[in-house]
Formats: C-alpha cells, sequence, structure tokens
C-alpha cells in the first residue's frame, strides 16, 4: 500500500469512528431501558451501510468507535468494552456478507433485493450484536438476568429499526443517481419535502389529546411516503422514510405525538413508534423497487416495441390482428406504409384490407381469411395489392388462429410482406438460367472434346513420367551401388595385397623359428650347464614359456590373416565388380557376404542388445542370376529388417519403466534366413524379422517408388522398388510380402533356377537401405 493510500485509509477509519461515536451519543439523548440498551441504535444500520460501500476493510472504524464509546462515555470494564466492540464489529461483517452473498445491488431497484435485505441484514445479522452484547452485559452483572428477554428484544429492535431507516438511505445514495433539474420536477420534490415535514411535525410534536388519541394520526405522512416513491423512484422513498422516521422518533422521545398518547411510558411510546417506523420503511421499499421494476420493464418493452418496428421496416413486413369476438382489426404502422398509406391514417378494419387487394384476386384472399376464420386453417399466399397512387406491388399474406384453451378460436393473426423486388429478381434468375442453361449445353459438348484431348495428352505425359522416374531411379541407384562397389572393392584390394605378403611370409617364419628352436635344444643338450650369465638371462626372459608359447603365437598369426583372407574374398565376393553378366551362384556365398557387411549392426553393443541370425540354408544347386543385383536385393531387404528389429527395440525401451523386465523384451531380436527349392525350376529365399510389422495400408504401397514410412533423412523410398524390380523384371520372379502389426515381416524371394534366353541388363543397379519395412 502506497504512502497516500495508507493516509487515506486510515482518514476513513478516523471518520467511521467518530461517526459512530456521534451517533451513539445521539441515541443517548433517547429515553432507555437502561444505560447500556436504547431502543434505536444508529450505527448499527451506519456501520453496515459504510462498509458494505467503502469495502470490509474499514472493520477497525467500528472497533474503536464502539470500544471508545463504551469505555470513555459508558465507562464499562475493559473486557465488557472489548466484548462489545468484537460484537458489534462481528454484526456489521456478518450483514454485509449476506448482502454481498446475494449480489444486492446498492440501488435496491428489484425486489428480490428489497426482501433480501430485509431478511437477511434487518433480522437475520441484528441477532449478533443484541444476543453476544446482551450476554457479555449480564455476564458482568450489568444487567440482570431476570431482565434478558426484554432487554434483548429491545436492543434486537433498535438495531433492526436503525438498519431498516438508515442502511437503504446510504446505498441508494452512494449510488450517485441522475437527478432531473427539470423546474416542475424540482418545485414537485420541495413541495413534497415541504408537505412531509409540516405533517409529520404536526403529528409528531402535538399534544394530542385523549378524545382523539385512538385515531390513527400516525398514518397521516403515509400518503406522502407513496408519492415519494411513485415519483422520485427508491431515492425519494428512503429520503422520505428517513425524515419521517427522524421527526417521529424525536417528537415521541419528547412526550409529544399519537404514540406517547396511548402508551403507559416514553419506552412503550418508542415501541408502538419502531412498528410504525417499520410498516413505512417496508412499504416505502417494496414500492420503490416495484416501482422501479415497472419502469424498467415499461423502457425494454418500449425497446422491443422499436427494434420490431425498425426490423419491420427494413424487411417491409407489417403484421396484423383480428379478434374474432369483438371483431376489431389492428395492424402495425408498416402495413400502412405497404398498402401505400401514412400511420394512422383510418382505422384498420377488414374490409379497407380487402379494398387495397386487387380485384382479379380479392375474392380468393376473402376465402382464405374465411376459411381460416372457421375452419381454423393457416393460410400463405402471394397476392397484388393496389396503392393509392394506382401502382401494383406483390405481396407475400399470412395467417394462422390463435386458440383459446377451450379450442374456441379467439383472434387470427398474420404477416403482410412486399416481395416485388424478389419477384422481380426471381423472374430475372429464371431467364438468367434459361441463358445459362443452353450455354451450358453447347459448353459440354465443348468440353467433352477438350476433356478427352486432355486425357489423351495425360496418359502420354502420365507414360514419359513413369519413364523418366523409372530413369532418374535407375540412375540413382546405380550411382550409388557403383560407388558403393568400388569403395567395397578398393578396400579389398588394398587389404588383399599385404595380407597375401603376410600369409605367404608365416610359412617362412615358422620354419625359420623351428630351426632356431632346434639349434637351442642342441645346445641345451651338449652344454647342460651354461654359464650363470646365461643362465640368469634366461631365467629373465622366461625361455622356457618363450619356447612354448611361440609356435602358438605364431599359429595364432596364421589363422587371424586366414580370417582377413576370408573376409576380403567376402567383400569381393559381394561388390562382384567383375560379375556383372549373367551367370551361375551360390546363393548362400552372396547371403553370407551380405551379412558380413552387416555384422556391425548385428553385434550387441551398450543399449543395443544382439540381433540373432538363424540360418535354415537348403541343400540349393547353383542359380542363375545377376549377382551384384541380387546382392543387393538382400542388402536391401536385411536392411530393413534391421530397421523393423530398432524400432521395436526403440519402443519396448520407452516401456521398460512400467513393466518389469530383465533386458528390453523376453522375446530375442532375431533374423530368420530360409532357402529351399520349390520345384525343378524355381528356388526360395526367405528373409523374416519378428520386427514391428506393418500395416495392410503400409504393406500395399511399399513396392512404389519414393515411398518411406521413415523419417525424413532416414530412406528415400527407392529400395524395395528397386527390389521389386529386380527380381521381378530382371529375374521373371516374384517378390512376396506377408507382414501384420507387432508380428514382424517375411519377404519371399522367388527366382527360375535358370534363366533360359536370358537378356542383357542396361547396368541398374539401385540403391539399399532407403525404404520403409
Amino acid at each position: 500500500m502506497s504512502q497516500t493510500r495508507l493516509w487515506r485509509y486510515l482518514a476513513s477509519v478516523a471518520i467511521l469512528t467518530a461517526i459512530y461515536i456521534g451517533a451513539a451519543k445521539l441515541s443517548l439523548a433517547l429515553p432507555v431501558l437502561n444505560k447500556y440498551v436504547t431502543p434505536v441504535w444508529p450505527p448499527a444500520g451506519i456501520t453496515q451501510g459504510v462498509l458494505f460501500i467503502g469495502g470490509r476493510k474499514l472493520w477497525p472504524g467500528v472497533v474503536l468507535g464502539e470500544f471508545l464509546f463504551a469505555k470513555v462515555v459508558l465507562h464499562v470494564p475493559l473486557s465488557v468494552a472489548i466484548a462489545g466492540s468484537l460484537a458489534t464489529t462481528l454484526q456489521a461483517l456478518v450483514g454485509v456478507t449476506l448482502l454481498r452473498s446475494i449480489r444486492l445491488r446498492p440501488s435496491l431497484d428489484r425486489l428480490r433485493d428489497v426482501f433480501g435485505f430485509l431478511g437477511l441484514s434487518v433480522m437475520l445479522s441484528t441477532l449478533v450484536a443484541s444476543t453476544l452484547g446482551l450476554t457479555t452485559l449480564c455476564w458482568a452483572n450489568l444487567i440482570p438476568w431476570s431482565d434478558y428477554a426484554t432487554t434483548w428484544w429491545t436492543w434486537w429492535l433498535g438495531d433492526g429499526m436503525a438498519v431498516l431507516v438508515l442502511v437503504p438511505a446510504i446505498l441508494t445514495w452512494s449510488v450517485l443517481p441522475r437527478l432531473d433539474t427539470r423546474r416542475e420536477r424540482i418545485i414537485e420534490a420541495m413541495l413534497l419535502l415541504t408537505l412531509l415535514a409540516t405533517v409529520t411535525q404536526s403529528v409528531f410534536f402535538a399534544k394530542t389529546a385523549t378524545a382523539i388519541a385512538h385515531y390513527p394520526l400516525a398514518y397521516m405522512p403515509f400518503p406522502l411516503v407513496a408519492w415519494a416513491a411513485l415519483r422520485f423512484n427508491q431515492q425519494g422513498a428512503v429520503l422520505a422514510t428517513l425524515l419521517v422516521s427522524c421527526i417521529a422518533i424525536w417528537g415521541t422521545a419528547l412526550g409529544d405525538g399519537p404514540f406517547a398518547a396511548v402508551a403507559i411510558n416514553t419506552d412503550q411510546a418508542l415501541q408502538f413508534l419502531q412498528a410504525f417506523m417499520g410498516v413505512i420503511a417496508v412499504t416505502a421499499l417494496v414500492l420503490g423497487a416495484a416501482v422501479a421494476e415497472r419502469a424498467s420493464a415499461e423502457a425494454s418493452l418500449r425497446s422491443s416495441e422499436a427494434s420490431l418496428a425498425n426490423a419491420q421496416r427494413i424487411a417491409h413486413l407489417g403484421n396484423w390482428d383480428l379478434d374474432l369476438v369483438k371483431q376489431q382489426l389492428r395492424w402495425s404502422d408498416e402495413l400502412y406504409r405497404i398498402l401505400g398509406f401514412s400511420p394512422a391514417e383510418f382505422e384498420p378494419s377488414m374490409e379497407r384490407l380487402l379494398t387495397s387487394v386487387h380485384p382479379d384476386e380479392r375474392e380468393r384472399v376473402r376465402e382464405l381469411i374465411d376459411a381460416a376464420s372457421y375452419f381454423k386453417q393457416a393460410f400463405s399466399t402471394d397476392f397484388r395489392v393496389v396503392l393509392s397512387d394506382r401502382s401494383e406491388r406483390i405481396v407475400h399474406g399470412t395467417g394462422k388462429i390463435i386458440q383459446e384453451q377451450g379450442g374456441k378460436a379467439a383472434r387470427l393473426i398474420g404477416t403482410i410482406q412486399d416481395v416485388t423486388e424478389q419477384k422481380r429478381i426471381e423472374q430475372a434468375l429464371l431467364q438468367s438460367e434459361a441463358q445459362l442453361l443452353e450455354l451450358a449445353h453447347n459448353l459440354d459438348r465443348k468440353v467433352t472434346e477438350r476433356t478427352l484431348e486432355l486425357e489423351e495428352k495425360n496418359n502420354e505425359l502420365a507414360r514419359s513420367l513413369t519413364s523418366l522416374k523409372q530413369a532418374q531411379q535407375q540412375l540413382i541407384q546405380a550411382e550409388k551401388m557403383s560407388s558403393l562397389g568400388q569403395l567395397v572393392a578398393g578396400i579389398a584390394h588394398e587389404i588383399n595385397n599385404p595380407i597375401n605378403f603376410i600369409t605367404g611370409n608365416i610359412s617362412h617364419i615358422t620354419a625359420y623359428i623351428q630351426d632356431l628352436l632346434d639349434i637351442l635344444n642342441l645346445y641345451q643338450q651338449n652344454y647342460p650347464t651354461p654359464p650363470p650369465a646365461i643362465q640368469a638371462y634366461s631365467e629373465t626372459v622366461e625361455l622356457d614359456f618363450v619356447i612354448e608359447d611361440l609356435p602358438n603365437l605364431l599359429e595364432s598369426m596364421k589363422t587371424g590373416a586366414e580370417r582377413i583372407r576370408q573376409i576380403v574374398i567376402s567383400l569381393r565376393s559381394f561388390s562382384r565388380l567383375d560379375e556383372a553378366d549373367m551367370k551361375p551362384v551360390d546363393i548362400h556365398e552372396g547371403i553370407d557376404s551380405t551379412l558380413l557387411i552387416l555384422q556391425r549392426r548385428l553385434k550387441a553393443r551398450p543399449g543395443h542388445p544382439g540381433i540373432e541370425v538363424v540360418k535354415n540354408y537348403g541343400d540349393l544347386p547353383l542359380v542363375e542370376c545377376y549377382p551384384k543385383q541380387l546382392n543387393q536385393v538382400f542388402l536391401n531387404l536385411l536392411s530393413n529388417a534391421i530397421d523393423a528389429l530398432e524400432e521395436r527395440m526403440k519402443e519396448e525401451e520407452k516401456v521398460k519403466d512400467e513393466i518389469t523386465l530383465s533386458g528390453f523384451s523376453s522375446q530375442p531380436f532375431a533374423i530368420a534366413l530360409t532357402t529351399q527349392i520349390l520345384s525343378p525350376t524355381q528356388v526360395q529365399i526367405e528373409i523374416s524379422d519378428n520386427g514391428i510389422g506393418m500395416t495392410p495400408e503400409v504393406k500395399n504401397h511399399i513396392f512404389e517408388p519414393f515411398f518411406t514410412t521413415k523419417q525424413v533423412g532416414k530412406g528415400t523410398g527407392l529400395g524395395l522398388s528397386t527390389c521389386y524390380q529386380i527380381v521381378v523384371e530382371n529375374h521373371r520372379g516374384q517378390l512376396i510380402c506377408l507382414s501384420q502389426p507387432g508380428l514382424g515381416a517375411t519377404f519371399q524371394i522367388v527366382i527360375p533356377l535358370r534363366q533360359s534366353g536370358h537378356r542383357e541388363t542396361s547396368g541398374y543397379t539401385g540403391s539399399f537401405n532407403e525404404n520403409v519395412n
């Protein structure tokens, strides 16, 4: 809170405290039941009104005001002063909270607000201070317990009357109403205040004689309060009530007025006055709210009527209403304008309406209206009307019967809308439509001819595009496979030369070392006792171990060199740069060489379990094929199988925290390779995996060029298309895919054992590892 706002808040609290103490001291001027309880307690109404308008944050002003008044003015004990201030503050806060809970409008212009205020604020919230405060005074022995009921009733009535009179005045005038500054209104307000003050003072400050004491003189101000409510809304009603209450309380306290004349004592007179104040205040509040609601409803009705009239004027739509019992007809101002007359130029009548109908259609319209009246048949029709200037207009009329509860026809209501322009537009549209139909007929013939020409050209373009795609695909695959073949062949050549050198010299090294070992053995036999220096050095180098391990070391080197030579042979077999033509080859050799290329992806590594390769090779003869192209098919299919297994590994990695797993999956990751002879003329190679599998939608498109389900940069979608072309077109075989989601995929390659009458290829090789699984 800024310093300015803090000072403003403290000033508000201080002002509320001062007002509270002043109002409390003023109430002591009235006759009291005892010095602690008065029949009217203005602070109760002031605190609720101020806290509602200014906010509940001003509650310290109520606490300080009550505490200082009780301690300084009434001289009650400290504990009683504290308890009384808390009870009074709690009552104000409860009243404000209850009013806010019903979303009370300060203007009190709704009956629901008035009744909510009377029930919650006047009757309910005032129970707090009267009960808690009086109980505190009785516990402190300031008031006898025997007087509890009488005192509580006086306290509750005093707080209730103060809330009833003061809170509405504070709330309604805090809204800052817009005052009517017209001269006649100002004169009327001044006259009303003068009469109200004069009559009230005459009634409550007169020494009423006993003979006329029983006459209801107290209610003489009542018509004036009603006048204020009816003419000046809720603000005038509460102001008039406050003025009458103040004069009546002061006069009764002085022993004047009608209530003092019939009461036993002043306290009883004030109780009669409280009833009088309650009647006037409640009546004024209810009457003011009812007047405000009626004014609001009338304003809303006038607004709705104005909106309806504007809508009818825009739509050129008028309505009429015929009372069948009284035979009285009413229609809207717009209907006058439709018929060519000024509004209210004559009284509406059915005959006058029919007179405006064109003579050729007048009888038909009359029959429709009569049928609707007697047979309760609704109608809707178009007809012509003749205006006063003899021009004709086309209108659309409707009619409908409104029945009473017993089913008797009570009213016939209807509408008449000027549709002349719409009819003209419809006629123009019909003419335009006829012209368009004729043009469309001619266009259809021309479009058909042009369509046939375009279809022929489109077919030619499609064939050209297909050829272009195939050529592009061949160029891409040829370039990639050529680069791969050259890379593999180069690596194989570079490794082959040094490994041949190593392999060729290992046998000579073995013979030389064996000769040296034999000589060393002869030395040991002929000189069993060598000099100490030789003996010490032999023990240092562990000569016996070297003699024993050296042949094993040479044998291990020989085995490693042989393994490298086999790898080189496999690389050369995969690349087959020297085998571009069709020839009989060992299919198993090509599969094994491809597996060797993919060995890195098959081995286990951190975060990647190994992939098991199961070989179910049959006894196959040499198969006549293009070895290089067939190796490419094996590479693409095996790469896709590995991709599918890696996708399955990722999926199981995501759920392994939710499911108790010892590894990635209880089912091993595997690729099965099966070869067999299907018939004397055909061989089948089957490659299966237990990866993620494919949906039927994906499987239907896998052999299309550039179709892929992989992420950008993971594949171009040419691999399976290339495989299909190699197997089906180049080898006159079949490539079959069997797959289901979650159950892996199986690719079956069926090719002939012999390619009789085979043709040369164009060097097409395709790409690898760039398609979907």
